[in-house]
């Protein structure tokens, strides 16, 4: 197992407006000094103060990506290469990139990936894995723009999941199991994310695009399921980031 660090973190939204739970429960990660980002999951389903907001089906603040819904979902992985973020010399941006279960209509979240940050003019990638209500980790182990990297989750025990992140090109794995007694498994995703900082969702990083392959549910190909397309919006309606259509398990969020 590699070393993990905790983050800290801010309690869940609890304001509901619109039908939907976000999948990111409130990652926050050392950016720099001592600058926190936080990635925020989703506990309620309207806009608040710290959530990924969805917006109407099909469209959210702060997801891009794909997602499969019923369940019981007892595993989700995907692959993707990191991708390389263009950073202005001033300001933060961010995008995660992360295979998960729950966080869209159950209160726990289940998931792993990376962290992609810029910070004045500098940019950084961080691994990380949560299970919410738990506090989110940092997975101290080396990440770069160009590295190819899987993340799974799998419901190993009843009870019990195994997280793993490996970095191919590196050559290193990192795997942790982990308890929720009160996961539902409704939902199998694979998403690009852009995190929140300050209640308020980061400007998302210049990332080009995102390539996810073999993309999985229940040991599947995610497409088996009719998996939902979820595109990234401001909040007046203005895409800022969509996933192209499926192939399998392929797409890739441009």
């Amino acid at each position: 197992m590699g070393v993990v660090r905790a983050l800290a973190l801010g309690g869940p939204d609890t304001s509901v407006r619109n039908p939907w739970r976000i999948c990111m429960k409130r990652l926050a990660v050392l950016v720099a000094s001592a600058a926190l980002i936080t990635l925020t999951p989703a506990a309620a389903s309207g806009l608040r103060a710290d959530p990924i907001h969805r917006v109407r089906a099909g469209l959210a603040t702060n997801w891009a990506g794909y997602v499969a819904h019923g369940g019981p979902f007892t595993s989700a992985s995907t692959t993707w290469t990191e991708p390389s973020i263009t950073c202005p010399p001033s300001g933060r941006s961010a995008l995660a990139s992360f295979a998960g279960i729950d966080g869209v209509t159950s209160p726990t979240v289940e998931q792993i990936g990376t962290l992609a940050i810029c910070r004045s003019g500098t940019a950084t990638h961080k691994g990380f894995f949560e299970m919410y209500p738990k506090s989110a980790f940092r997975i101290a182990k080396p990440i770069r723009a160009g590295d190819s990297l899987t993340a799974s989750v799998v419901v190993s025990a009843p009870s019990t999941f195994t997280l793993t992140l490996v970095n191919h090109t590196a050559g290193w794995t990192f795997t942790t199991k982990q308890q929720s007694s009160q996961a539902q498994l409704a939902s199998a995703e694979a998403i690009t994310e852009a995190p929140t900082v300050g209640g308020r969702v980061l400007a998302l990083a210049n990332f080009g695009q995102v390539n996810y392959n073999g993309t999985t549910a229940n040991g599947q190909s995610i497409s088996n399921f009719n998996p939902e397309a979820v595109t990234m919006v401001t909040n007046g309606g203005i895409v800022k980031a969509a996933p192209t259509t499926l192939s399998g398990g392929s797409f890739s969020v441009i």
